[in-house]
């Protein structure tokens, strides 16, 4: 299923008040979040989602069955991002005593109930205080993504033809 598909589900399938714009679709190898641009208040986005919420299932379902990863959703008002139905993954890491510190600090002020939490927290931290720069990275890594689609790497057997002009000059 390609993201126009999902586009035509998303057109026919949700209420106007939902589709202010195309629907951002994110996909990575264990889900798709698609996010909802409304044209609304940020205040209605809990009432929308209530609303949505039979339309949108219905939709993840038909996706899911194309496709076998799970659908989470989102909705963004001007420039806030509300994701809801995410999934949590657990990442191992080795952490360090300042850094397992600064954790236990935030769950024994009540920022975050787990060392878990207050580690997402930081990471949501630095991801909106560092904003600008990640959308230039990231616009940076699909440029990259692009430009390595195009190299068509073909398979060879032995090692590769070097014209003469080129072993010449060395």
């Amino acid at each position: 299923m390609h993201d126009e598909e999902i586009q035509r589900l998303i057109a026919q399938r949700l209420p106007a008040e939902v589709r202010a714009g195309p629907a951002e679709i994110r996909r990575y190898s264990d889900e798709i979040v698609i996010i909802l641009p409304i044209a609304r208040p940020l205040d209605d986005i809990p009432l929308l989602r209530e609303q949505t919420r039979r339309d949108r299932m219905r939709v993840a379902r038909e996706i899911e069955r194309h496709l076998g990863v799970p659908v989470a959703w989102g909705m963004r008002s001007a420039d806030h991002e509300v994701l809801f139905t995410t999934r949590t993954v657990p990442v191992m890491t080795r952490l360090g005593r300042a850094e397992r510190e600064l954790l236990d600090l935030l769950v024994a002020v009540g920022v975050a109930d787990t060392r878990s939490s207050a580690l997402a927290y930081i990471a949501r931290a630095f991801a909106y205080e560092h904003r600008e720069w990640l959308n230039e990275v990231r616009l940076a890594v699909g440029e990259l993504a692009r430009v390595r689609a195009r190299l068509q790497l073909q398979p060879r057997s032995g090692p590769p033809v070097i014209p003469p002009e080129v072993t010449d000059g060395a």
